[in-house]
Parts: structure tokens; sequence; C-alpha cells
């Protein structure tokens, strides 16, 4: 059980008052033991001079007067006899005179020890001399003009009497004056101590509970209490500022980490835009040089007329195919994202057209799967067309899913420019899974032969500005987008990678309900 300081205060005062008492009770108890001796040494002069004074000058005792003395009321008990007594063979000593009990026997114990008391009144009465300490009393010759006429025992202990009333009146008086000394103390100590250090105390709990506001109530007084919360206070004070200036600096550098991301963002798209760009011009200019071409044999008047139908055919598939590309790079130009139920492969396939003529120039063999069939071929097989028609639908944004292919695709490019042109691979494959925690899922997977990562490193990669190519090479911003993107599609993001083995990429995504 914890004792809080109030109660451990109080305790101490209680003990150190009542330990202080009973020293106090053991000293006067030692005094009043000694009074009583000196009592009992008082009283038996007085005594012995009534005794002598009611003896006849026969030897004759007035015992009448001797019993009605009040001096008898200062006496716990007494025996007086006169020289006749009779010590028999055992030793023993018996009264044959007078015998005179004033204080009556009916009050003595069963066992009281007659032959202790008649013997040392024998011993008294022929030595002429008092003995002390028998049978709880003393024994004094009474002397009188012809020698010893007898001895008396006695026992004065008032304290048998007034000790129980005088331990009453302690206790009493103790407990008021504790009650008394503990409230007064118990007061004061609350106001100079305990209230402050109370105080303290649940202050220091609100600022230890993020409360930096709050502080102790400090009064005019001049101690060390006072200097204590003034500290207290000073404390928290320069912990609030420093705690402010920290979020200003946290602020303050979170604003330069993002502008210092949206740059990074830019030149990331500059880069990729320019990457694209060649791929773009080539896809445009291809068909661009047949139409140049067409245009100049349409011009002549003897053209024949079937030649003439050719070359309009192939304006219009030159000018269909042109359409067809920058279609893709408009679909996947930033713009406000807007979600709705889509086919993933839509804008796979639309990211692989923008970097299939870097492939192709990268020496790069690029396949594409559904699980079950490949193709390296130009264009799109029917039954891959076909397979890729039928994949579940999915909940997202085109453009967004669409830039995410993308970023992977060139990665992928970039990582493959380490290895020998003609052993190059890029692997991509879209199909309806079963994903642990996500249920039916359409999978995206990315898999390249290039040199790889460390397996420690993989964690590392979704952070933004974390990178793994040469300096001036990267922006570490491209996986990290990923991760953006898949996670706010509510799908999961799986890296794996050895050193010399490649890189994979798993993307889930939640199928359409």
């Amino acid at each position: 059980m914890t004792v809080s300081l109030r109660q451990r205060v109080l305790l101490w005062i209680v003990a150190i008052h009542v330990l202080a008492f009973a020293v106090e009770f053991a000293l006067f108890g030692q005094s009043f033991l000694r009074s009583t001796r000196e009592e009992a040494l008082d009283i038996a002069g007085d005594l012995v001079g009534n005794l002598r004074s009611q003896i006849k000058p026969g030897g004759d005792l007035n015992a009448a007067n001797i019993l009605s003395w009040s001096i008898w009321t200062r006496f716990d008990d007494a025996i007086l006899l006169d020289r006749n007594l009779v010590q028999l063979e055992d030793g023993s000593v018996r009264p044959q005179g007078i015998a005179l009990n004033p204080l009556g026997s009916s009050r003595r114990p069963a066992d009281f020890d007659y032959a202790t008391v008649y013997s040392n009144i024998f011993l008294a009465e022929r030595t002429n001399a008092a003995i002390d300490d028998v049978a709880g009393g003393r024994v004094l010759p009474i002397q009188v003009a012809g020698g010893v006429w007898g001895a008396c025992w006695y026992r004065v202990d008032p304290s048998l009497g007034r000790m129980p009333r005088l331990v009453q009146s302690f206790l009493v008086m103790l407990g008021a004056t504790t009650l008394a000394l503990a409230t007064t103390l118990f007061f004061l100590l609350r106001r100079e101590v305990l209230d402050p250090v109370s105080r303290l105390t649940s202050t220091a709990r609100r600022v230890a509970a993020g409360d930096l506001s709050a502080r102790v109530a400090v009064s005019a007084r001049d101690d060390e209490l006072g200097e204590l919360s003034r500290s207290f206070n000073a404390m928290v004070a320069e912990v609030q500022g420093f705690q402010q200036r920290l979020a200003e600096e946290v602020q303050r550098a979170t604003e330069m980490a993002r502008s210092a991301e949206q740059a990074a963002t830019a030149e990331r798209r500059l880069a990729a835009t320019g990457k694209l760009a060649a791929g773009v011009a080539h896809e445009i200019n291809n068909p661009l040089g047949g139409l140049l071409n067409a245009v100049e044999r349409l011009k002549r008047d003897d053209l024949p007329s079937e030649r003439r139908a050719q070359y309009f055919a192939l304006l219009s598939s030159g000018l269909e195919r042109i359409r067809d590309t920058v279609g893709k790079l408009l679909r996947l130009t930033p713009r406000q994202a807007v979600r709705s139920s889509l086919n993933l492969s839509v804008p796979t396939l639309d990211a692989i057209g923008l970097v299939r003529h870097r492939a192709a120039r990268a020496g790069v063999t690029l396949t594409l799967s559904d699980g079950r069939t490949w193709s390296n071929s130009e264009s799109l097989p029917e039954a891959l067309s076909q397979a890729f028609a039928e994949l579940p639908r999915v909940q997202g944004d085109a453009n967004e899913l669409g830039q995410a292919v993308l970023n992977l695709l060139v990665n992928a490019l970039d990582a493959l420019e380490s290895v020998e042109q003609d052993a190059r691979r890029l692997e991509i494959v879209m199909r309806a899974v079963y994903e642990e925690g996500l249920g039916p899922a359409v999978a995206l997977d990315v898999h390249d032969n290039g040199p790889g990562v460390a397996r420690e490193e993989l964690p590392k990669l979704i952070d933004p500005f974390y990178t793994t190519k040469d300096v001036g090479k990267g922006t570490g911003l491209g996986l990290s987008m990923v991760h953006s993107v898949v996670t706010g599609h509510g799908g999961r993001l799986v890296l794996d990678s050895e050193v010399g083995r490649g890189f994979h990429v798993h993307v889930a995504l939640p199928q359409e309900r």
C-alpha cells in the first residue's frame, strides 16, 4: 500500500510525541517511586510516636485509640506485636501477647507470609534496629523508657491506589496533547510543505502528459520550496519555448523537403519526358515519312487511279497510327484523378506502347503474358488481347495506374543498361489471383534480369529520395510514387531481388466488387 507524504508526516509526528511522553512518563514514575519511599520514611516517625503515646506504664496498650486513628488510611497493611514472642524449635516465631491488626487481616491474601513478618519483628525487637524489605514493607522497633516494648510491621504503598488514576490521567493528557500537537504541526506542515509539494507534483504530472502550459502557483514566500516552484516554472517555460522552436524548425524543414520533393518530381518527369520523347518521335516520324512521300506522289497528275487509292489508304493508316500514339500519350498525361471501373491491361498497354521503341533500340526482349501466352511480336496476338480483355476489373484512376506502370518499366529499362545487349530481358505478366488479406485481385508482375539489389536494401527502396542509381541518374521517387499509388488504391506492392539475379515487382489490386 502506498503511503502519501501527508500520512508519513502525520505518523512521524504521532510517533515522536508518543516517544517523548514515554520517556517523560518513565522519568516521572521513577520520581514517584522515590517520593513514595521518602513518604514511607516520613510517616514512620509519626507512627512510632503515636504508638508510644498509647502504651501505658505497665506495658498495656490502648488498642481502642490506636484502631480509631485516621493515620491508618495512609497505610496498606500493618501488624503490631509486643515483646511477648516465642521462638519454636523449628525456628518459627509465634506471638504470645499483644497482636494487633489495625487494618484487619481479611484483606490479606491466603498465602500471606506471617512467618517472615513475625521472625523479622522478633529480630528487630532483639536488635533494636529497623529492617527494610520485609513482605513488601518495613519493621520498626518501638522503644519505651524501660527498653523495647515491641515492634510494628507496616507497608506504605500509595502507588497501588494512585497508579491507575495516574496512568488514566496520563493517557488522557497524552491523547489531548498529541491531538493538539499533531493537528497544529500537521496544519503548519500542510500549509508550508505538503500543499506546495502537492501542487508541484500535480503540475509535473500535467507537464509529463504534454501540457506545457501548466505552471505552479507561486506565492511571495522566499524559501526553498518557493525557489523550487519558480525554477520548475522557468524550466517548463524553457521546454515550451524549445518545443515551439522545434515545431517551427520541423515545419520549415518539412516545407523545404516538400519543395525539394516537388523539384525532384518535376526533374524526374522532365527526364522521363525526354526519354519518352524519343519513343514518341519514332512512333510519329515513321508514319510521317510515309505520309510525306504519299503526299508528294499524290501531287502528280499522271498518277493512276489504283496507285492514288493506295496512297490514300497509306495516308489513312499513317494518320490512324499517329492518332493512336498521341492517344496513348494523352491517357498518361497527369490530370485530376477520377476513379472508375477499368481493366488494368488498358493503362498497362498504354505504358508499354510508350517505352516499346526505347526497349527495341536498347535491344531489350520485351515479353507480355497472362500466365499462359507469350509474345515478342510488334503487334499483340488476338489470343493475348482476348485474355487481357477478360481480366477482372478494378476500381482506380487510369492515369495514376498508367504512371505507376510507366515508372516500373522505365526503372527496369534503366537497370538493363548495365547488362550485355543481347541478354536483356523484360517480362510483364497480368493475371487474376487470390491474395491473402486482399482476397480476389488482379496482379501485375514486372521482372527484369538486371543487376538486382541486395535484400537488405529492399525495404528502403520505397522511401522518398532513396536510389541505388549513380549520382545524377535517379531521384529516388519512382518506387516511392508507385508504392503511394498502389496503396492508395487499396493494393499491395512487393519487391523481390538479389544481387545478380534481377529485380521483380509484384503489384496486386483488389478486384471490383
